[in-house]
């Protein structure tokens, strides 16, 4: 790769700072893995220099794929276990007491 006469491991990682710096102004989980992964391949291509790109390429974005969706999966259980914050009653708020004096009466029965 050696782009702007740049060895290869630091390619990777320039590309991981500006993902981790495109997910902390998105915080959606999706650049984190793909920046993880890109640190990763860095200490690879460190430890094997002469790893063609292509190659380098492809563990990139396998690696990438396996973190991105272990990340959503463990956000997706994150989120199923606290309650939503839309799913709010007014009525919950309120001491017991209050709550029966704010029911609407219930018409006489005859």
């Amino acid at each position: 790769m050696e782009s702007l006469g740049l060895p290869d491991w630091m390619i990777w990682g320039i590309i991981a700072v500006v993902l981790l710096i495109a997910e902390m102004v998105t915080t959606v989980y999706v650049a984190l893995g793909f920046a993880l992964a890109a640190v990763a391949v860095a200490g690879l291509v460190w430890l094997l220099p002469g790893l063609p790109v292509l190659v380098q390429a492809l563990i990139w974005a396998a690696l990438g794929l396996v973190v991105w969706l272990g990340v959503s999966r463990w956000n997706s259980a994150r989120h199923k276990a606290r309650p939503d914050i839309n799913d709010f009653d007014s009525l919950d708020s309120l001491p017991p007491s209050d709550r029966r004096k704010n029911t609407p009466p219930t018409p006489p029965q005859d």
